[in-house]
């Protein structure tokens, strides 16, 4: 079990990951894209066709912005809309041909801006790296739910 000072170190080290990850957001590359048409086209990459209010969700924006972002993306040929055949009232968004393209050249932007960054690192060195860093984040997540099942179950019986 690790100190409570070491936890207090680690987690000093996340916020300046997180706002060292911020600032490089906010550093434009050569025929690179905002930071929400990342997301937009990444989600509808990573998840496939999303109605505009899962899209708001994933990216925590209200509606009306999500609406916004995509209908540029639209004009842009990044993004197809259709009608959800669950739901005729309802639309899918999907990522276009040419928008899984711009995402790829950003991605391939981004990482060739790491590995010059990291130009001292092997690949052994990150590939541990990343290993531990994808088990903080499944033990970071497992702790939170542990700590909030016993909150839910408190709050389902009071509302019982």
């Amino acid at each position: 079990m690790i100190t409570t000072a070491t936890a207090d170190e680690l987690m000093d080290v996340l916020r300046t990951i997180v706002r060292a990850s911020r600032s490089a957001r906010q550093l434009p590359l050569e025929e690179d894209l905002p930071g929400w048409t990342v997301a937009v086209l990444s989600l509808l990459a990573r998840e496939g066709e999303q109605r505009l209010g899962a899209v708001a969700a994933h990216l925590e924006v209200d509606p009306s912005v999500a609406s916004r972002q995509v209908a540029a993306l639209e004009q842009l040929g990044l993004v197809l809309r259709r009608p959800d055949p669950a739901d005729r009232r309802a639309q899918l968004l999907a990522a276009s041909d040419a928008g899984l393209a711009t995402l790829a050249e950003h991605r391939g932007l981004r990482a060739r801006w790491v590995a010059d960054a990291l130009e001292g690192w092997d690949d052994a060195e990150v590939s541990h790296l990343v290993a531990r860093l994808d088990q903080l984040v499944h033990d970071l997540h497992h702790a939170l739910s542990e700590r909030n099942e016993p909150a839910l179950r408190t709050a389902a019986r009071q509302a019982s």
